[in-house]
């Protein structure tokens, strides 16, 4: 199925729920264009439609054949090397002219749910093998969930992921922001933003937010993997979890009294706070939360595989779960 781009792929599909939560779903890209909750915008958005037809922030879309970064945009597979699109840039990001960029079939819409599909053809960016995604995007109560199910019909590399930028009050500057992430260990890069092949313990570090944490606190602080970036990009660790649904990271504004709780399948979370955004938006105007598999995993032999055989089935869940809190309490 050839992903040709009509219309109707700026045509939000709108979902909501009794909880006062509101989303608009793009068929291009599969793109979350925006979340509402109780009347809260909660996401960045573009200002038309029509604008995510570049996108280059990758604001609310789905994230494939292979979210975040793989070096210099070439991997061993089999027996051969594979030189995939790196979109004029050094590295492979986000899958080349990937998924982000294409249109998806919509195959059902209702009042609390959409499925999408989208069929990967081998070669696809340069990827190896075909892939068909499905994707639905249901509503349950405060829960905005999210499931990908994927098969191929020969081996391939696949890890998937949504890019919503978040930001709970609609301020320029989300350092106020609360964050927690459960997480121990986290992955340092190099200035490219590849991952050097160390976990390393988040204790005693800028990234230690395994308690609440002002993101403006850590980002003041001299770390040098937060100069080297330029502010937080990188991977925490969940490898001991991997295809069990549990809580990552936790996200909350005193401005708004919202908090949302990001919880996932994914043995990775990468945190981005927003430091390369650029016109019309501004520098950590929003962060991404983004559940995935770990940057450059084809090439790094100690991290989690990203191989799918013919025989199995890609299966995972990212689930955002809003509240509204008062004095400490959520409701």
């Amino acid at each position: 199925m050839t992903s040709f781009i009509t219309a109707s792929a700026f045509i939000p599909l709108v979902l909501q729920s009794n909880s006062g939560l509101r989303i608009e779903v793009l068929p291009f890209g599969a793109t979350i264009s925006s979340i509402q909750f109780e009347g809260q915008e909660l996401t960045l958005r573009h200002a038309r439609y029509t604008d995510y037809q570049q996108n280059c922030g990758y604001l609310g879309a789905t994230i494939g054949r292979y979210a975040n970064r793989i070096a210099h945009g070439k991997l061993y597979f089999g027996d051969r090397w594979v030189v995939l699109n790196t979109a004029a840039y050094k590295h492979c990001l986000h899958g080349g002219h990937g998924f982000s960029h294409k249109c998806w079939q919509v195959l059902h819409h209702q009042v609390d749910e959409v499925e999408l599909l989208l069929h990967s053809p081998d070669g696809d960016n340069g990827f190896p093998g075909d892939l068909s995604v499905w994707q639905t995007i249901r509503l349950t109560d405060h829960e905005l969930k999210i499931s990908f199910r994927a098969t191929t019909q020969s081996s391939t590399l696949v890890s998937l992921t949504n890019h919503c930028y978040f930001n709970l009050d609609g301020s320029q500057d989300i350092s106020r922001h609360l964050l927690q992430i459960h997480a121990e260990q986290f992955l340092p890069v190099t200035s490219d933003l590849i991952p050097t092949g160390e976990r390393r313990e988040v204790a005693g570090s800028a990234f230690d937010f395994r308690q609440p944490s002002l993101i403006a606190d850590k980002l003041s602080l001299p770390d040098p993997q937060l100069i080297q970036a330029g502010g937080f990009d990188h991977c925490f660790i969940f490898e001991n979890q991997v295809d069990e649904l549990r809580q990552m990271a936790t996200l909350s504004s005193s401005l708004s009294n919202i908090s949302l709780t990001v919880s996932s399948t994914m043995p990775g979370l990468q945190f981005y706070a927003g430091q390369a955004l650029s016109a019309p938006f501004r520098p950590r105007q929003a962060l991404c939360l983004e559940a995935q598999y770990w940057p450059d995993s084809p090439n790094q032999k100690n991290f989690p595989s990203t191989l799918l055989l013919n025989d199995q089935i890609y299966q995972h869940q990212i689930v955002y779960a809003f509240s509204k809190f008062q004095g400490g309490k959520s409701t």
